[in-house]
């Protein structure tokens, strides 16, 4: 090989490389087509139905904050003065994102023992089912009772390739695998998002389930929204060492070729 075909060789090496790095293209929630076609802002492209929220129901030995709101005086609500009221029902939980929490406990049969009410089943409620039974009682009890529940224990997971790997917690009643995933700093350039794996509590069961963050039709899944202690694993893509090694190793590669592509260039230009 000549001198001259050396150069041309070391140039196309170059682009290749280059070519090969800046070729990945990242998409999220794509539609068919859609990529190909310039993009008219401002304007409704589809209107998609919602997907119906899954509403969680109270189930044995959950943790709930019982807050009840109402205009009889401080000293007469029991439920305002939680941390002194006696009973193992009472827990401390350690939630992830807001500390220590103080909360009751459902036990193994489905009931929760509260201030002036005593035992009364919640298993199997709503949030809002329970709530209102709740009120319903307290009405003949103090003026004008608000009550809100909320779950305490209500935790998930993520590993694999996203930026914050742990565990998480919330209040939320609604939450989706999108927040979930951005709660996470989202998904790393490496990670496939087109194969997410979410294992999910059933009954005595887990189910493994595989979610597609790259199709618009997505956000018509069943599994749209998250459920008490849902773990999702981001997995890598296939492609990951090979693409990994170019990244880390393309500037050296670049280096080399361009000092090699000089000194070709001077000796060509001085015979």
């Amino acid at each position: 090989m000549n001198s001259k075909n050396l150069l041309y060789f070391l140039i196309g090496l170059t682009l290749c490389v280059s070519s090969c790095v800046s070729n990945k293209k990242l998409t999220y929630l794509k539609h068919e087509g859609e990529l190909k076609d310039e993009v008219v802002y401002d304007s409704v492209y589809r209107t998609t139905p919602s997907v119906p929220l899954a509403l969680n129901t109270i189930r044995p030995f959950d943790q709930i904050l019982v807050e009840v709101k109402t205009v009889t005086p401080p000293e007469y609500n029991p439920f305002a003065y939680v941390e002194n009221v006696a009973g193992n029902n009472v827990a401390n939980i350690q939630h992830p994102e807001q500390g220590s929490l103080l909360g009751y406990t459902v036990n193994e049969n489905g009931y929760v023992d509260l201030p002036l009410i005593g035992k009364i089943q919640l298993e199997g409620l709503t949030f809002s089912q329970a709530e209102f039974k709740i009120k319903e009682i307290l009405n003949d009890m103090m003026d004008e009772p608000a009550v809100r529940i909320k779950l305490l224990n209500f935790r998930y997971s993520i590993l694999g390739e996203v930026s914050k790997p742990g565990i998480y917690g919330t209040f939320s009643r609604e939450m989706s695998i999108l927040e979930a995933v951005a709660k996470a700093g989202g998904v790393k350039e490496f990670g496939d998002r087109a194969k997410i794996k979410l294992l999910r509590k059933n009954g005595q069961f887990v189910e493994t389930i595989y979610l597609n963050l790259n199709e618009e039709s997505f956000i018509n899944s069943p599994y749209y929204y998250l459920q008490q202690e849902d773990v999702l694993v981001v997995l890598p893509i296939k492609r990951r060492p090979t693409l990994e090694y170019v990244q880390k190793n393309v500037s050296i590669v670049a280096s080399v070729t361009a000092m090699l592509v000089s000194i070709v260039t001077l000796i060509t230009v001085n015979r």
